[in-house]
């Protein structure tokens, strides 16, 4: 697995979920993000970068964030409850890692179209 906090920019960016209700401050700008095509991840259609704990701050202007823990306890996943986009997912004490996953979906497609997109087959697809 590649360094998860490969490739940050010093740079500050925003992101924000489709009503405006969630916004997503990193200290950083991520240059690349992982397309993962697990049980969860290709439903949520993410691309996800990795910012340290520290790097990150989430706020919201009419309603918090939702949680959805699943299988190991890891992770959580949080998405906006008035427009329902997936945001971020954060690492749990259970996982060894401490880390925020950010869905880079929500950037601009400016800002996208310039990620390096790095394809991974938790699935197990190919044979």
């Amino acid at each position: 697995m590649s360094n998860r906090f490969a490739n940050l920019t010093s740079n500050a960016c925003s992101l924000a979920c489709h009503c405006g209700n969630i916004s997503l401050e990193l200290k950083c700008t991520p240059t690349w993000a992982r397309d993962c095509n697990c049980s969860i991840c290709h439903r949520y259609a993410a691309l996800w970068s990795y910012v340290p704990k520290p790097q990150f701050m989430v706020t919201w202007s009419k309603e918090e964030p939702k949680g959805y823990c699943w299988g190991d306890e890891q992770v959580v996943f949080y998405h906006c409850p008035i427009c329902g986009c997936i945001t971020h997912y954060v690492t749990t004490e259970k996982c060894d890692e401490q880390f925020v996953a950010v869905n880079m979906r929500m950037a601009e497609l400016t800002m996208i179209s310039q990620l390096s997109i790095e394809r991974v087959d938790n699935a197990e697809t190919a044979s």
